[in-house]
């Protein structure tokens, strides 16, 4: 019983860190001068956090075939390239910051791009300070994704561990410690708008989008590390 009880003892902290560890962002906030400007360490709060991203799936390119077989000319059409996704998160994490990242997935590569418009942004909580940016790669091994790529629909990610490379702008202006970012839909990628676009952007207050700070007091950073979210409402697909 002795030796029981002494198994359990050390079984137990070992299983309950690995629960404890799924969710949690283990990140570094780096500029050319300083080693670590900001070491971040967060754990995803899945109370307000629903789910770890939504999935879309990405459309190839329309093309169009010609023929003379009896003097019919071929047709025009749209193909789905059901291997690609576009992918937007938000992560809120216990200490309350907030992650937004939209990036490309594709199930037969291992990394993708971040999206060229809309990008990442994170701001808020402890924090307190923004970075922000549309360049960078996030990668993923082993299927470390949850998308099925036979769904050819918008599909709730119930879990993923990738590894990030983001390069963006660190603002030392305060963000407001309670705000959770939205987004909103813009024509100009400045102003928010009530009217449907293909374009969005990250907003505080659903009026004017957040764009990327190039004042004096902004310094290129690089964002570096691992992110795990596990959201345990979401069934996987």
């Amino acid at each position: 019983m002795l030796r029981l009880i002494s198994i359990l003892l050390v079984l137990v902290p070992f299983f309950w860190g690995c629960l404890k560890n799924d969710n949690n962002a283990a990140l570094s906030i780096l500029d050319d001068s300083t080693p670590a400007l900001y070491p971040f360490n967060g754990e995803v709060d899945t109370s307000v956090t629903t789910s770890c991203g939504q999935a879309s799936p990405a459309t190839a390119t329309t093309g169009t075939t010609t023929g003379t077989t009896t003097g019919t000319t071929g047709s025009t059409g749209t193909s789905t390239n059901n291997t690609r996704f576009s992918v937007i998160s938000q992560l809120i994490f216990k200490t309350k910051e907030t992650l937004n990242i939209r990036f490309q997935y594709d199930s037969t590569q291992i990394q993708g791009n971040i999206d060229p418009q809309q990008g990442f942004i994170l701001a808020g909580g402890l924090f307190g300070k923004t970075v922000q940016g549309t360049q960078g790669t996030v990668k993923w091994f082993n299927q470390g994704i949850n998308i099925d790529t036979s769904i050819q629909n918008v599909q709730q990610i119930s879990f993923f561990n990738i590894e990030i490379r983001l390069n963006g702008t660190y603002s030392t202006t305060a963000t407001n410690s309670a705000t959770i970012l939205l987004q909103c839909f813009t024509t100009d990628g400045v102003n928010c708008t009530s009217v449907t676009t293909t374009s969005r952007c990250f907003t505080s207050d659903n009026k004017t989008c957040i764009v990327q700070n190039t004042s004096g007091d902004a310094k290129s950073v690089i964002i570096s590390g691992t992110i795990k979210c596990n959201a345990p409402n979401i069934v996987p697909q």
